[in-house]
């Protein structure tokens, strides 16, 4: 039986795209054990304990920040099992004293973005260059990573795309919630756009800044724009100031951020989600709010292309274009012919928990 131990950085004690994935990775490195397809260990840099709906106590260790107790444990935990699977190319420190220690050790990373878009150097070059394989979880993220580090093989580099929680709340219909429509002093004959997203003063590139600007030129007051997410303070005030001088005040309402409980509840509220990101390793988000039925515009120069598969299930436009995006908000709120319960299913077929099982068992077995 196959020995995999985990390696990874947070799934709980942050919320995050990547996080998602790896609390999601975990549910079904758990499913497996539990199935005796392999036996599996995980540990955490920075989580200081585990969500058991998702993975076990007694197989899971959390560092909380010790990074030097992290990478000496992993070490030697490493002899006890034949896979090692890194979360992070951050963990690209561990992953190349395991090859060291022990060459026949088999070494899986995993690529979600940013982090290796850029032409990588160090431990980090190594760590791609001397894993058996990487998982990238899109296409967009495979060939920027080959396109930056051309020392990478391209056929140990597999696509292994996000998922959708398996505890997520799934709508069986589509009706908007009243109270959130309450809530927000929202007629039910305003058509509504959501973007949800970290606003975050050193990640602007979800491009939340350009709908502000393409909603200012469209002369339209039955738009209502809700931006939902946590935000720094520096940030916040950075949008505040651009809906003041938009004229949005009327349009736009901030709302913070938003709880797991009430996450299916406000795509459902939303006639469109819009979100023209340029980062996106994949995009969570996207397949979250198509699994609620809701029409879906994103950006093409990211991750996002996959999650949309390449505009399949939903508008893909230029993200540094403002008229794209305007000319994309009014052809979406005017669409009456779109189907919700045909997309979600769509989207679960293509992203739902047991195809990404399923996929974790095939490549771990290959």
């Amino acid at each position: 039986m196959s020995k995999v131990l985990f390696l990874y950085l947070n799934a709980f004690s942050v919320t995050g795209g990547i996080e998602k994935f790896n609390s999601s990775f975990l549910k079904a490195l758990q499913e497996l054990s539990n199935e005796e397809t392999m036996n599996a260990q995980a540990f955490s840099m920075y989580d200081t304990e585990t969500n058991e709906k998702y993975f076990s106590k007694t197989k899971f260790k959390g560092f909380s920040g010790n990074r030097i107790l992290f990478v000496l444990s992993s070490v030697l935990h490493s002899f006890r099992n034949n896979t090692i699977i890194l979360g992070h190319i951050n963990l690209a420190l561990v992953g190349w004293l395991i090859k060291r220690i022990n060459p026949k050790t088999k070494i899986i990373l995993i690529a979600h973005g940013i982090e290796v878009w850029e032409t990588q150097t160090s431990l980090k070059k190594r760590i791609l260059k001397e894993a058996d394989f990487i998982w990238c979880v899109s296409n967009f993220t495979k060939n920027k990573m080959i396109t930056s580090n051309s020392f990478v093989n391209p056929n140990k580099a597999f696509i292994f795309p996000n998922t959708i929680d398996d505890y997520f709340i799934f709508p069986l219909n589509f009706s908007k919630p009243d109270y959130l429509l309450n809530r927000y002093k929202i007629s039910p004959t305003k058509k509504i756009i959501l973007t949800i997203t970290r606003l975050s003063s050193s990640e602007k590139y979800k491009g939340y800044e350009n709908v502000l600007q393409g909603l200012s030129k469209i002369n339209n007051s039955s738009i209502k724009y809700i931006l939902g997410g946590k935000a720094d303070e520096k940030e916040k005030q950075r949008v505040e100031t651009l809906i003041k001088e938009y004229g949005l005040e009327d349009k736009v309402s901030l709302i913070g951020f938003i709880k797991d409980e009430e996450l299916t509840d406000h795509y459902l509220l939303a006639d469109a989600f819009v979100m023209p990101s340029k980062g996106e390793g994949f995009g969570i988000v996207f397949i979250e709010a198509m699994a609620c039925g809701c029409k879906v515009i994103a950006g093409n120069k990211d991750g996002s292309v996959d999650a949309l598969q390449n505009g399949a299930l939903g508008k893909l436009i230029n993200p540094d274009s403002v008229e794209e995006l305007e000319t994309a908000i009014k052809e979406t709120l005017a669409d009456t012919q779109h189907n919700a319960l045909e997309l979600q299913q769509k989207v679960m077929t293509a992203f739902g928990f047991p195809v990404f099982k399923n996929r974790l068992k095939q490549y771990l077995s290959a």
